[in-house]
């Protein structure tokens, strides 16, 4: 605790230190430092908000500049900055909380000899690191069968860092039709849905105004169908009523904004 306290202290009176040294600098040019490797170099105008400093930058205008982002000043004359510097004075690309997300999401079903396909829209919100929520819609092809899967997801992240592990749950009701309407062998009737469901861990690389997201999820789809077997050898058909839950490995790439 001792410690924790001596740490607060020493960056509070750095903190004082630095508003008062850059106050009697205003004016000087000066070239800063940032914590993100980004250097500029103009003229401090003020700082205010007790936070922050605004940094006359050549050819650019007024920028301001948050004191927890400086790694180091140094006062001396530089010449004119070329190039847009903007984006480099962003904060480094992190996690939206407290906003509304909109995800894009393609996957690939594995767990049967022919490979499966997937494609889901998310909308959203993420009410903290921990918590999002959002409602989804998807168009998923299981080998003879469609689905049409409308669910609600929980969704939460590990760090909030630039690169996020995130975990998630998706749980609602999928709709079923048959996707095969010529067979020689068996013909399938009255396919209908069930509960869906999917659990996963993933990736999310962060960008400025978007993200990238790689996920490893299992996936559950409940399904009731009567299949018609053709006997060419016998007067009549064989008909079978199956329930049948359809279970895969789902890998994903998606992409958020």
């Amino acid at each position: 605790m001792n410690g924790v306290l001596r740490h607060t202290l020493k960056a509070t009176f750095f903190l004082i230190f630095l508003s008062f040294t850059l106050d009697a600098q205003t004016g000087k040019e000066a070239k800063i430092c940032l914590k993100n490797g980004v250097k500029i170099k103009g003229a401090i105008v003020k700082t205010f908000d007790e936070d922050k400093l605004v940094v006359d930058v050549f050819g650019t205008g007024n920028v301001p500049v948050r004191y927890d982002q400086i790694a180091k000043i140094r006062f001396k004359n530089y010449g004119r900055i070329h190039g847009d510097i903007k984006r480099g004075l962003e904060n480094p690309p992190v996690l939206k909380i407290g906003s509304y997300f909109h995800e894009i999401r393609g996957s690939l079903l594995f767990g049967e000899e022919n490979i499966g396909a997937a494609l889901n829209a998310i909308n959203g919100y993420q009410f903290n690191k921990y918590l999002g929520t959002g409602l989804g819609i998807g168009i998923n092809k299981y080998g003879n069968y469609l689905t049409l899967p409308v669910y609600a997801q929980v969704k939460g992240y590990i760090f909030d860092k630039k690169v996020s592990p995130y975990y998630f749950g998706d749980i609602g009701y999928g709709y079923a039709w048959n996707n095969n309407k010529h067979d020689d062998v068996f013909e399938l009737e009255n396919v209908k849905g069930g509960v869906y469901w999917q659990v996963g861990l993933g990736y999310q690389i962060n960008f400025y105004n978007s993200a990238l997201t790689l996920s490893l999820g299992y996936v559950s789809q409940d399904s009731r169908a009567d299949y018609v077997y053709y006997r060419p050898w016998d007067i009549d058909d064989v008909e079978v009523s199956e329930r049948r839950v359809l279970r895969r490995v789902a890998c994903s790439v998606g992409l958020l904004f």
